[in-house]
């Protein structure tokens, strides 16, 4: 009976590990109210760090607000999936998602191709902003 109950107990404590990263992906924490979770082929703590220097260098993580973005890899494409207020969405804020997107392919990922989601708190996409398109492409 002792072994059933040890062995119910760390069954749970596996499935709890597993559910807590297993969807969002592995997180990197930059700071206490800004994190980045990350999932996907070639994609490492290394990265998530650079995309989140890069995020606060660019006031996108800022002291007074929490932010959490999740980055994504698949084959070649790096989605990016922003948690924001769906109620304060305007056309200009999709707009300057795809510009940051586009500085972004280039700062961070190489130029590699960059998708933009906006997505609520359980990182669950309401709106695709679909290709952001890196800047030494738009200036050819």
């Amino acid at each position: 009976m002792k072994n059933f109950k040890l062995l119910l107990l760390i069954a749970i404590v596996v499935a709890s590990f597993s559910a807590c990263t297993g969807g969002y992906g592995k997180e990197y924490k930059l700071d206490s109210k800004h994190n980045i979770y990350y999932k996907g082929d070639g994609v490492d703590e290394a990265l998530a760090k650079k995309l989140a220097l890069y995020l606060k260098e660019q006031d996108y993580f800022q002291d007074s607000i929490n932010a959490t973005v999740q980055l994504v890899k698949i084959k070649d494409t790096f989605n990016l999936n922003f948690v924001v207020n769906e109620k304060k969405i305007t056309p200009e804020f999709d707009n300057n998602f795809l510009i940051f997107g586009a500085f972004i392919s280039e700062k961070v990922f190489n130029k590699a191709p960059v998708t933009i989601q906006l997505t609520n708190a359980t990182l669950e996409p309401f709106k695709n902003l679909g290709y952001a398109k890196p800047l030494s492409d738009s200036l050819k």
